[in-house]
């Protein structure tokens, strides 16, 4: 089952694979003065398969490739995710690594070296304390650091983001990107107020009616907050959304999640991991259910206790049918 880290990877990667959601955020991220030579009509995406393994799990693997609007020259510009709740110190060497490897390819097929703009995008706990210049690592007197190696990244701290200030407009145009934003920021500080905001921005930008992203963002939110099924539908139907038609698609794109990860882990222990996570979401569960949960060694009956989360009214009705499978 993907740990909290994975899912908030996997979530930034997917809204950010998309080039119009990957242009609008760069309008917001990237100071004026550079996005303003850049022409983010026509952004692609670099493969980023020379990264080593041992760096892999700590960047996004996320490489998108413009032009500048006069000189004609390829910018690559490379995000990192972010999504720890402490402060980072490694985070420029980190950045300096993935630098090296980059231009080193370029070096090995013969090629300029390519000009690389770091971002990093935050939203742990606490603003971001960390410098954004590699030079400010050395308490150096000024006579020396001309002499050290430098640079700096673009720092996208969802903590000191206001995104109803006017620097935000092009996210409002984007609701799709702008939620998913919204949601990474009340992630990690469990902000419930900001997510209620979130389904209020769905009911008046008519989002509602996009019903696939609609389940993609509420999956995150389940799987980031501490909300039980019937608190998320309450809420939905406080903003006004329709949670009698959202709440069945999206416990079924549990259990088809679930059983997914079943598949991928082993068969036993990944459902009992998935029936676990899905009736803690919905009802919340105590030890000796948890305990109860892990002692089924038989796949048809996990597999059946899985699709009662669907209909069941309460937890009862799906521990009971387990208990002619205990051992």
């Amino acid at each position: 089952m993907l740990d909290i880290e994975q899912i908030h990877n996997k979530f930034f990667q997917d809204v950010l694979s998309e080039t119009a959601n990957a242009a609008t955020f760069l309008k917001v991220a990237l100071p004026e003065t550079v996005q303003s030579r850049l022409d983010l009509t026509a952004i692609t995406f670099d493969p980023t398969t020379y990264i080593s393994e041992e760096y892999k799990s700590s960047f996004s693997d996320m490489v998108m490739k413009c032009r500048t609007k006069s000189e004609q020259l390829p910018v690559d510009v490379y995000f990192l995710l972010e999504h720890k709740s402490y402060q980072d110190h490694d985070v420029l060497l980190q950045l300096l690594r993935y630098k090296y490897l980059m231009w080193r390819k370029d070096r090995e097929e013969k090629k300029p070296l390519r000009i690389i703009i770091a971002l990093v995008f935050y939203h742990g706990k606490g603003e971001w304390q960390l410098p954004t210049q590699f030079i400010e690592q050395f308490p150096l007197i000024e006579e020396i650091k001309p002499f050290l190696l430098n640079f700096t990244y673009v720092l996208f701290d969802t903590n000191a983001w206001d995104w109803q200030a006017e620097s935000s407009q092009p996210l409002r145009e984007n609701i799709y990107l702008l939620s998913a934003m919204l949601l990474m920021k009340a992630a990690f500080n469990k902000d419930m107020q900001l997510v209620r905001q979130v389904f209020q921005l769905w009911h008046q930008m008519g989002f509602i009616h996009q019903k696939e992203r609609l389940i993609f963002l509420l999956i995150y939110i389940t799987a980031t907050q501490d909300i039980p099924a019937p608190l998320l539908k309450e809420i939905l139907e406080e903003s006004k959304l329709k949670g009698e038609e959202v709440m069945p698609t999206l416990a079924q794109r549990w259990i088809d999640e679930g059983m997914q990860q079943g598949m991928q882990q082993g068969m036993q222990q990944g459902m009992q991991q998935a029936l676990m996570m899905l009736l803690s979401t919905r009802f919340k569960l105590n030890e000796n259910e948890k305990q109860l949960i892990s002692k089924i060694v038989e796949p048809k009956k996990l597999a059946q206790a899985l699709k009662l989360v669907v209909t069941a009214k309460t937890k009862k009705e799906i521990l009971q049918s387990l208990q002619t499978a205990v051992r």
